[in-house]
């Protein structure tokens, strides 16, 4: 049975999964005997850490006492004292109204509803990066997108606004639409960043003047963690509503309030709202508790809070000074978010992915678990930032402990030893590495393409993005950084992979790998790379609905970068059959998905290879169905005298079929060269000397269909029986994993592998020739490994094209679904070549052993 199974399964993966034996205060004692520090507070709703005292002691009381914990629909009399305590602590003449709830989404949600009844106003108004929860009018008024998809949230009545943009706000409000403006005065998840109180007094003027409804929500800074009771006192704000929940259970009782003034009461609201659970004496009991124990001795724990506040600010100074380039903050208080920049891995894909997306803050939280028995978590709206948020009691020996260890990290980020980080993953001893102190760069490569700057000669071309994702563990290794490359064996560079693929599985959301510019002799574009470390197997295996999610991820991500032109790489193509279901997405990104210069790129650089008596050998393409199968067999068939299609069972004669109607609709318009005795050349010889005087397409298929083994072309049934017989093999299939074995091959057989992953297994018996690799216009690599394992100035056709097609600036999709036209595919390759991509071409090497590309 799973509870969550997405954070279960998570949390598992990176070893932040406690077994908690008991808990007092910030100590964590686990079921092993080890005692972790709690710098969480479980999001702020421990405002004293586990099991106070205090609230012990009142919840033994009730007990003893055995208090009616619900009087439903009377308001008991504790309930009543808790809302008096609550408006004394702010403006008891001024918030005469408090209606109690069980959560903070649940205190957003009926401020909502309180404020769209008080001024007959439907719209709602919050900040950008903003969290107010995940109930649907709470999520709708979240300014963060990282909890959203379609149908579970309203889109059209809800609007985010900067914090910075006051002549933006100023507009909105004075249209007078608005019912409520709900801010954070902290943003918790919008990275712990502080509104400026003149800022929000600001907001307070404009609300009143229009009509609008200001709304504090302290759900996360009320109730001491600013070191004031709450934001609205701390900055002597007084705004229509405030609302509070978390800190004020105790950690013991769920519950939220909301307080507004007398001048707003509307009985139509009491009449339409409530809440079984709402007003239930424990939870009242647990926040008369909490608000005695933060005032008594004249206010104690809120000036801890102030002192140890203090401290944590100059622990932040120190780390700032330390690490400049590598350690930043924002926050106030208890409240705080830590994020580390590593500029220096902008290039490298897998440091840079796992940065942006919050991969690494993850890591960083498990690293401090692991080895200094700290437990916090990541800010997840931030690229790559870790919550400081302990209880509001916490020692300044506890903060120094937290400091000393976030140090330690830093100084590991900032000398590039993300293998000392990523050790304990794959249960690797960090005293096997090089100590701490010793520095490592990213990479070591210099030649690695950057944004490109305007350049008066040249023409700008479309902006672009091209969708990548694991497609091996080999592969994903190729781009770790240096320390991992240096200090680990293969096997543990292979168990690190195989980790990040189990983590894929659960969390697979795509981010910015790399940017980078490419050049032309007449134009330049800057793009990216969007990765998500999903495997093919895995992708394949999702759901319609969440293959649909993912791709609209990725789509959502590149408009939210301005790319223009979206290039479908690896599986991405699979699973949206070649980009068909993708051809009206509402992003109106224009999209290609590669296989049109992968293809030409794959016949190009065999018919390097070709001598004059090609029409003697044979051809052998498994994958034929495929759009880089149908489009090599079309190609090549220009050359070739015979090809086989390599079949599964019981599929050669509808594998034949499609593969004949392909070839007799080209042979007729084709732009290319058909060599003499090719298949081509004998399919147009048929044509003229048969049938003179046939023009329906469906008879003329019909009756080629029946000869075409004659004319060149078959289908076999059988991996080995076809490529026994092969001279050149070409596979393209999507199989997502190796599974052909080269012992079936003649000895002088010649493989271009077009598939990724690839299709034949790498024995070290025989060469096997990547297929797809072009020529780029300048000698650079487009991160700091590349894609793939090739010389700088070679990569892969499906991305060339997709840059090729944003330096051209087309305005239409290109190379979609599987039948793509022969000569469109053409047109592709020389819009390629005309940028400087061209297909890679094959030389004798001087042992004449095997083929090398030709520079």
């Amino acid at each position: 049975m799973f509870v969550n199974q997405y954070r279960e399964s998570l949390l598992n993966s990176v070893g932040l999964e406690l077994d908690i034996k008991s808990a007092q205060d910030n100590r964590l004692t686990l079921s092993d005997g080890r005692v972790v520090k709690d710098f969480l507070a479980q999001y702020g709703a421990l405002p004293f850490g586990h099991n106070p005292d205090f609230a012990i002691s009142e919840i033994d009381k009730f007990i003893k006492n055995k208090e009616a914990i619900f009087v439903q629909p009377n308001i008991h009399k504790k309930v009543r004292l808790l809302a008096e305590m609550l408006a004394e602590q702010i403006d008891n003449k001024k918030y005469t109204h408090c209606v109690f709830t069980n959560s903070g989404a649940e205190t957003v949600e009926a401020a909502i509803k309180f404020s769209r009844l008080v001024t007959g106003r439907k719209r709602i108004l919050s900040l950008h990066r903003s969290f107010h929860g995940k109930t649907y009018s709470a999520l709708s008024a979240t300014g963060s997108n990282r909890f959203k998809a379609d149908f579970i949230h309203d889109d059209k009545l809800y609007e985010h606004v900067d914090s910075e943009d006051l002549a933006e706000i100023k507009r909105k409000l004075e249209s007078r639409e608005f019912a409520a403006f709900i801010v954070e005065p902290v943003q918790g998840e919008g990275g712990m960043k502080v509104i400026p109180s003149d800022t929000l007094s600001r907001i307070l003027k404009l609300c009143k003047e229009n009509g609008t409804l200001s709304v504090f929500d302290e759900v996360q800074t009320g109730i001491g963690r600013l070191g004031a009771f709450c934001a609205a006192t701390l900055y002597s704000l007084k705004p229509d509503v405030i609302l509070f929940s978390k800190a004020l259970g105790a950690g013991m009782s769920p519950i939220g309030a909301m307080l507004y003034s007398n001048e707003l009461y509307l009985s139509e609201f009491d009449k339409k709202h409530s809440s079984t659970f709402a007003n239930n004496v424990l939870a009242a009991t647990m926040g008369i508790a909490v608000i005695q124990h933060l005032t008594k001795d004249d206010g104690k724990a809120l000036t801890h809070v102030q002192e140890v506040s203090g401290y944590v600010d100059e622990c932040l100074k120190q780390l700032s000074a330390k690490y400049p380039e590598h350690f930043c903050w924002q926050g106030a208080g208890l409240m705080r978010g830590l994020e580390i920049q590593d500029s220096k891995a902008t290039s490298n894909i897998f440091i840079n992915f796992s940065q942006r997306s919050g991969g690494l803050a993850y890591i960083i939280c498990s690293f401090l678990l692991k080895h200094y028995g700290i437990f916090t978590m990541p800010l997840m709206s931030r690229p790559c930032s870790v919550r400081f948020e302990p209880p509001l009691n916490v020692s300044k020996e506890d903060i120094k402990t937290f400091f000393a260890a976030f140090d330690e990290v830093c100084n590991l980020v900032r000398n590039g030893r993300y293998d000392i980080l990523f050790a304990h993953l794959i249960d690797m001893q960090v005293t096997d590495l090089p100590l701490p102190s010793v520095s490592y760069p990213i990479s070591v490569n210099n030649n690695i393409a950057r944004m490109k700057a305007p350049v008066p000669q040249l023409v700008e071309g479309k902006k672009f993005a091209f969708l990548i994702h694991s497609t091996s563990v080999s592969e994903f290794a190729h781009s770790y950084c240096l320390s991992i490359k240096e200090n680990y064996t293969s096997e543990q560079q292979r168990q690190l992979g195989n980790w990040i693929m189990q983590i894929s599985a659960i969390d697979f959301n795509p981010d910015i790998a790399v940017e980078f510019g490419v050049e032309s002799s007449t134009a330049y574009v800057n793009g990216m790379l969007l990765f998500s470390p999903i495997s093919p197997e895995d992708m394949m295996a999702l759901p319609t609905k969440e293959r649909a999610a993912l791709m609209k991820e990725y789509l959502d991500l590149a408009e939210k970068n301005g790319a223009e032109i979206v290039g479908l790489g690896a599986y991405t193509s699979v699973i949206t059959d070649g980009g068909n279901s993708l051809v009206n997405n509402r992003q109106g990104r224009i999209l290609t998905n590669g296989n049109s210069l992968t293809a030409m790129a794959v016949v190009e650089g065999i018919r390097s290879m070709l001598t004059e008596n090609a029409h003697r050998q044979t051809l052998a393409v498994v994958g034929a169905r495929g759009s880089v199968g149908r489009l090599s067999v079309t190609g090549l068939a220009h050359n070739f005298g015979r090809i086989i299609l390599v079949s599964r069972p019981n599929k050669a004669r509808i594998l034949l079929s499609e593969l004949t109607k392909a070839l007799l609709s080209s042979v007729l318009k084709t732009h290319d060269v058909i060599q003499p005795d090719s298949v081509m050349d004998k399919i147009k010889k048929w044509l003229f000397k048969q049938n003179p005087g046939v023009t329906d397409a469906r008879v003329l298929h019909e009756q080629i269909l029946e000869v075409i083994g004659t004319l060149g072309v078959e289908a076999i049934e059988s991996y080995e029986q076809s490529l026994s017989q092969a001279d050149f093999i070409v596979s393209a299939t999507s199989e997502g994993k190796p599974f052909l074995n080269t012992h079936y091959l003649k000895g002088s057989a010649i493989v271009f592998d077009a598939a990724r992953p690839f299709d034949f297994i790498r024995d070290g018996n025989r060469h096997i020739y990547e297929g797809g690799l072009v020529h780029q216009p300048e000698k650079v690599i487009y991160s700091d490994c590349n894609l793939i394992d090739v010389p700088a100035g070679v990569n892969l056709a499906c991305l060339s094209e997709t840059i090729a097609v944003a330096l051209e600036g087309v305005t239409v999709h290109q190379s979609i679904g599987k039948s793509i036209d022969y000569n469109d595919a053409l047109a592709i390759r020389d819009i390629a070549r005309k940028h400087g991509f061209v297909p890679v071409q094959y030389t004798r090497n001087d042992q004449g052993e095997r083929y090398e590309h030709v520079a």
